[in-house]
């Protein structure tokens, strides 16, 4: 038997039980993957007899090899637990080879990934400004969106959820405008003691950087100046910040619930028109709330290079799955809609650009969007073709640009003025305008 590996152990258990138990009972099963990778299979019927359920208990052992669960490779309908497991709501729908298979997938690592994405928020709109890979310039454009909305007359709320390299705070506010306290902080002290609403507004600074005369941008940063002043306990604190909270009914309460609610929480301090949010780049656990479970437009920045599309699949191979699962509970999978990619620091060569709209149009369409095949294709699918420049696969564009590769505004205050960023930029910010106002439904704020 030759060495099976972790992507080779799904396919092998649904074509050991095809075989032994046949199509029927694999449709209506559950394979369950624990944390570790180890697999059983769960079928939907009581056991034959215990002679049987040793047979298909040594067959898919034999199949599976190191990834078979020993104690229990094969479980039946009358076992202990098994009910339980088969009307499992988290039920993913992935397919393997010619077989479709109901998996349950128990993660300690990512399993934020997992969670059901949230419907769009109510009140104040937000924007995520997410990446795959870092340096291409997610944190700029949202610092100069934030200028730019507030010199329209709007009031911004900024928030840095990218823990690990924070970087809203750093260019929007000035030392002695820094808060007491970051995002890091909230999550550490309300998993501890709770945080009343009396010390919201030390959670928040007001960015003195920005040019308008009607709006303002504040800043929930990542660290406080508390932080600074100890840098010694901001690891210690990271690592306390990314768990479970317990409630006081003892329910567990989700990074991605514990973040929505700290935004519901500190949006609500002042009337703000639109909450821009900086995400952590990378599939990583903390990546997974801002694009998942804040109900908002999700901006994915990238360029027009291979990683980047690579990095997409990766993405929305895993969020396919989770819309397929709200399809088949009933649930709206509109969220897909949100999903915008950006072209950073596009390229002025045609045939760059088209190669990338083309790629970028091939992801979507085969792991993002419904299928078009079949004569059953629901009235509501979520398609699109390829040249429609309204659609979620077309992106918004920010060409390359030589003057941002040292954007500092804390050094040079001109960087968040218009006459710097405006030619670069102003393409995008018109676009992102039209987003806001059709998807999230505020209305839309003309250039000057």
């Amino acid at each position: 038997m030759s060495t099976i590996f972790f992507d080779d152990s799904l396919a092998a258990l649904a074509s050991i039980i095809v075989e032994q138990l046949g199509n029927d009972t694999l449709r209506r099963g559950v394979v369950l993957r624990d944390a570790s990778g180890f697999l059983t299979f769960v079928s939907p019927d009581p056991a034959p007899s215990e002679r049987v359920r040793t047979e298909i208990a040594a067959s898919v052992a034999d199949a599976l090899g190191a990834y078979a669960r020993m104690d229990r490779p094969v479980a039946f309908a009358d076992d202990p637990g098994a009910a339980r497991l088969l009307n499992d709501p988290d039920i993913l729908f992935v397919t393997v080879g010619q077989h479709q298979c109901r998996v349950i997938d128990r993660r300690i690592v990512g399993s934020a990934w997992l969670g059901r994405p949230r419907d769009r928020a109510t009140g104040a709109p937000r924007v995520v400004f997410a990446s795959i890979k870092g340096g291409v310039g997610r944190s700029t454009a949202l610092a100069i969106t934030a200028s730019d909305l507030a010199d329209r007359g709007r009031n911004v709320l900024a928030v840095d959820l990218d823990l690990e390299a924070p970087g809203v705070g750093e260019f929007l506010l000035t030392e002695e405008r820094m808060p007491r306290f970051g995002v890091v902080d909230y999550l550490v002290e309300n998993a501890i003691g709770g945080i009343p609403d009396k010390l919201l507004e030390s959670f928040v600074g007001t960015s003195a950087l920005t040019h308008g005369e009607g709006g303002r941008v504040d800043v929930l940063p990542a660290l406080g100046s508390v932080s600074r002043a100890n840098p010694g306990n901001v690891m210690a604190k990271i690592s306390r910040a990314m768990i479970e909270d317990i409630s006081p009914a003892g329910d567990r309460i989700s990074v991605s619930d514990q973040i929505s609610t700290m935004i519901d929480r500190i949006s609500g301090l002042s009337q703000y028109d639109i909450v821009l949010i900086d995400s952590r780049a990378g599939l990583a656990e903390l990546a997974a709330p801002a694009v998942l479970g804040l109900g908002a437009l999700v901006l994915l920045f990238g360029t027009a290079q291979r990683q980047t599309i690579a990095g997409y699949r990766t993405l929305f191979a895993a969020l396919g799955l989770l819309a397929t699962r709200d399809l088949a509970a009933g649930r709206s999978a509109d969220w897909r809609l949100l999903i915008k990619p950006v072209y950073a620091k596009a390229s002025l060569d045609p045939q760059t650009s088209g190669r990338h709209r083309e790629d970028l149009y091939d992801v979507f369409a085969e792991e993002l969007y419904d299928s078009i095949e079949g004569p059953d294709v629901p009235a509501n699918s979520i398609n699109f073709p390829p040249d429609d420049r309204d659609a979620p696969h077309s992106p918004l564009m920010i060409p390359f640009s030589s003057h941002f590769i040292d954007f500092d505004p804390l050094v040079h205050r001109d960087h968040l003025a218009k006459p710097f960023y405006e030619q670069t930029f102003r393409p995008f910010l018109d676009q992102l305008d039209r987003l806001i106002s059709e998807y999230l439904k505020i209305p839309e704020q003309p250039s000057q």
